[in-house]
């Protein structure tokens, strides 16, 4: 005991003892030790990865001035090859439109392990194990692919330029091409969660066929692919879904699967199929109404189509099918009421040819408030390359894995 007191001493600067003994019995005696001390709490740094205390950690030039960036140019590859690429410094300006930025969330902070991106002369960084995840499945095969990330672009060692950059990552978000919206790595149900949303996002086909993805699969089947998808951190993460909401364009990738689409006209056509189909009477017949939330993404493109109203000046009023969609759970006696009952809120010309009538089905109802939709909401838009691809004879599932084959994809 008086071996250990000593040495603790010695980690104390002011400290105070005593000892005495106590006798309770003829035969019996204790030492009592009263010890007081002054510390002081000292907090060990964690001991940094090897590559942050030698020479081979990447060196960065200091930026010319705020209107440059630094861009990755990720070396082609596949599998377990290594990450390999090249940083180059250029004019945001002259680089808008050219570059694809990502969009994902950290995870685990603590790069460790073999995760590392070679930048040449030996030089490199190491990455989370989310960032390298992302950079293995978004390189290609055969050609080099410019991208900004942030925990590589940005020198994330020097406090003044992270301080002066945060700032300006907004305008590198709205100037590239696309935002790559990495969820993380595929599971034996994300195929299936992104055939409905890629249905969805790029299909004319009726949302109330027996063909869609979700009337071909089990409920149960469904549920798991879409909570697969859902579930992710990345729509928890304010920055990754506002990254996503102001871009020009975003590809949403989960592994391998990819779910493409434009701001504007792109996502309120995303955004009226989803609510047509979780108001479909064939979707209500099964627990997926009750299991399957659409609310992460129905939220991120209304986020979207409010910044790009804002960026235009042009503001909507909520057509016919926001204002049912919004009042879908309230409770009816007829379902059809809520088709019906909003009527009168609406311009004759916002709602011709659609009359009620009690006489016919629940589906028919719905069948003619689609036909109104498609003539008064989705005629919109015009169309685009990514709207007007020709399956020849494909589904679309089978269309997008031949993308995927080619190597080309959407991203």
């Amino acid at each position: 005991m008086t071996g250990r007191i000593s040495y603790l001493c010695k980690l104390a600067l002011n400290s105070l003892s005593a000892s005495f003994w106590i006798k309770i019995h003829p035969r019996y005696q204790y030492k009592v030790i009263i010890w007081l001390s002054r510390t002081t709490n000292v907090v060990v740094p964690t001991p940094p990865d090897e590559d942050d205390l030698v020479e081979n950690r990447y060196k960065y030039e200091q930026l010319p001035d705020k209107q440059h960036v630094r861009l990755l140019e990720l070396h082609p590859g596949y599998g377990v090859e290594p990450l390999c690429g090249t940083i180059r410094t250029v004019p945001l300006d002259s680089v808008q439109g050219s570059y694809d930025a990502l969009s994902y969330t950290w995870g685990n902070t603590r790069r460790s392990g073999s995760a590392l991106i070679n930048l040449g002369d030996g030089q490199n960084i190491r990455l989370t194990p989310s960032l390298s995840e992302a950079l293995r499945q978004l390189r290609r095969w055969r050609k080099r692919r410019i991208l900004w990330v942030d925990a590589i672009c940005m020198n994330q060692w020097d406090g003044d330029e992270m301080s002066e950059r945060i700032p300006l990552m907004l305008e590198v978000y709205t100037k590239c091409k696309s935002v790559l919206l990495w969820l993380g790595l595929a599971t034996s149900h994300s195929e299936l969660g992104m055939d409905i949303l890629w249905f969805l996002a790029h299909t004319r086909t009726r949302v109330d066929k027996d063909s869609t993805p979700w009337n071909r699969e089990n409920p149960a089947k469904v549920e798991a692919a879409l909570k697969d998808i859902f579930d992710r951190p990345g729509f928890t993460r304010f920055l990754v879904v506002l990254e996503a909401a102001i871009a020009p364009r975003v590809v949403m990738r989960v592994g391998r699967f990819s779910v493409p689409w434009s701001k504007g006209a792109g996502a309120k056509r995303f955004l009226d199929r989803i609510k047509l189909m979780e108001m479909s009477p064939s979707w209500h017949r099964t627990s997926m109404a009750k299991n399957a939330d659409f609310a992460p993404v129905c939220e991120l493109l209304e986020f979207s189509l409010m910044v790009e109203a804002r960026r235009t000046g042009i503001f909507k009023n909520p057509s016919f099918l926001d204002t049912v969609h919004l009042y879908r759970h309230r409770k009816a006696t007829d379902q059809r009421d809520h088709f019906y009952a909003l009527r009168g809120l609406f311009l004759p010309e916002e709602i011709a040819g659609f009359e009620p009538d009690y006489k016919i089905s629940l589906e028919e109802t719905f069948r003619r408030f689609y036909n109104l939709i498609e003539r008064t909401v989705l005629k919109e838009p015009k169309a685009t390359p990514e709207h007007t691809k020709k399956a020849g004879g494909l589904s679309f599932g089978r269309l997008r894995d031949k993308v995927l084959t080619l190597g080309c994809g959407h991203d």
